[in-house]
């Protein structure tokens, strides 16, 4: 009888060597696609839209010389004086709107990059790819990459100082700290309210590493001192800057992923993946949903119990935190399906991405001007109404009539002379319009309300009086967000 010799163990297979297009995906691409991506989706159309009252007051802000910026800080948006100074660089290269909306438009597509780094440091390439590709498919990203303010770049700086962040922690080097201090800065001079963020971050320090609370203290305190100068020039100017907002309910809060997404349904599937991104056992992931949910609920507390700021855009900056986590929730998917998820959110948001490249308010500027244009002649004058209100006309019809705008009649100083947003007009309407036998009331609808305006609603009672007694009124004309009416010198 033959003996069968024991079986051998079998042998190991050898491990595969990662190939170099392994690498290149995993490294390179995860990050690259995303950026890719969300470049194409906020450049198309971005100067369509034209810009809305917020743009305006960048755009008279931009071309005017550094202490003029800086002084009119002093008055009003003072906090805003660092990216108006960014505005003012960007105008050398050009006078429209999508000159200055180009930060934007590139801190969007950095911020698809930059949260898809995070999502790869934290969980690896295929949670990197679909957290970037979340980025891209928002409404929002659209919305304020396609703005000049600086919202976009708080969302940047958001995500960059949490990634940053991270490694400091990892590696405990001097340069590293030096890196975030650089994107805190970035990230208050952006807007100060996405300072908020820190508070998430100190969670995080104090559990991910307590050695070293103290070298992220050290790092926020030198941060903040350059923060400080521009916080002073905005402090007290709440009354002027913030005079149309009332305190938010409970059901502002209940729908902010809706406010600050720009979709209900958009807001609350990244929500959804988000929280199902705790699932993991990595406890970064649930100090990262802190970091995107206390300056929420920070910013809602402020807002009840010391001035109204709750206002979905201050909050932007929250955004990539919770794609980033979203990202992580669908890596547990196949990728196929990881990314036919981020394909129906694209799909849901079409419309709000119509909408966005459409307008950015309900103000037709531009027909007003064009329409003005058309019918004015030599010796025009117009009276805007209201002047001391939020809808910027004056600068509007400048941006797009140049020197051809008629004559500001009631003008007694321009916003520039007085560093404000706002001209100031003479106390004597009867004499200032001496001389002139044509002018356009140009009123605006109320912002509150929505309210339209009559030819003469919103003038003062003086000025009134004058266009009434002196004054015909001929013609009449509706735009969106505008009545426009021409009177002509002579008794009804």
């Amino acid at each position: 009888m033959q003996t069968l010799a024991p079986l051998a163990p079998p042998r190991p297979e050898p491990a595969v060597e990662p190939t170099l297009g392994d690498r290149l995906r995993a490294r390179w691409l995860c990050w690259l696609v995303p950026a890719l991506v969300t470049g194409v989706v906020v450049a198309f159309r971005a100067g369509t839209p034209e810009p809305w009252r917020d743009e305006l007051a960048t755009w008279s802000a931009a071309h005017r010389t550094v202490p003029q910026i800086v002084e009119l800080g002093r008055h009003i948006d003072g906090v805003t004086v660092p990216y108006y100074l960014l505005a003012h660089v960007m105008a050398g290269f050009g006078d429209s709107v999508l000159v200055l909306r180009l930060p934007s438009m590139f801190a969007a597509t950095a911020t698809a990059a930059v949260t898809a780094l995070l999502a790869r440091r934290l969980w690896g390439p295929r949670a990197a790819l679909t957290a970037g590709l979340l980025v891209a498919a928002m409404p929002v990203v659209s919305r304020y990459g396609q703005e000049a303010r600086g919202y976009a770049l708080a969302a940047l700086f958001s995500v960059t100082a949490t990634l940053l962040l991270l490694r400091a922690l990892d590696s405990a080097r001097w340069w590293a700290w030096l890196a975030y201090t650089t994107s805190v800065l970035l990230l208050g001079w952006s807007h100060q309210i996405a300072l908020l963020l820190l508070i998430g971050h100190a969670v995080a320090v104090a559990v991910i590493r307590r050695r070293a609370v103290a070298a992220w203290l050290a790092t926020v305190v030198v941060a903040a001192a350059g923060v400080v100068p521009f916080a002073l020039l905005g402090m007290g100017q709440r009354a002027t800057q913030l005079d149309w907002l009332s305190a938010a309910e409970p059901a502002d809060l209940a729908d902010v992923l809706q406010t600050v997404f720009l979709s209900g349904v958009i807001g609350g599937a990244v929500g959804a993946f988000a929280v199902m991104a705790l699932r993991t056992r990595d406890r970064r992931a649930p100090l990262l949903l802190l970091s995107a949910l206390l300056p929420v609920l920070t910013l809602y507390a402020v807002d009840q119990l010391v001035t109204p700021m709750f206002v979905g855009r201050y909050l932007v900056f929250v955004v990539p935190l919770l794609c980033a986590l979203a990202g992580r929730a669908l890596a547990d998917l196949r990728l196929p399906l990881g990314l036919t998820v981020v394909l129906v959110l694209a799909a849901i948001g079409l419309p709000a991405q119509e909408e966005i490249r459409r307008t950015h308010s309900g103000f037709d500027y531009r027909r007003a001007a064009a329409l003005i244009h058309a019918q004015d002649r030599p010796g025009d004058g117009i009276i805007y109404a209201p002047r001391d209100g939020w809808h910027f006309t004056d600068i509007a019809l400048r941006y797009y009539l140049g020197d051809d705008v008629p004559k500001d009649v009631l003008l007694q100083s321009d916003e520039v002379a007085d560093a404000s947003l706002w001209a100031t007009e003479c106390a004597d309407p009867a004499a200032c319009l001496t001389g002139t036998d044509r002018v356009w009331v140009l009123s605006g609808d109320n912002l509150e309300t929505g309210r339209r305006a009559g030819p003469t609603d919103q003038l003062t009672p003086a000025q009134q009086a004058v266009l009434t007694g002196s004054f015909r009124q001929v013609t009449q004309t509706r735009v969106d967000g505008f009545t426009i009416a021409l009177f002509v010198r002579g008794r009804r």
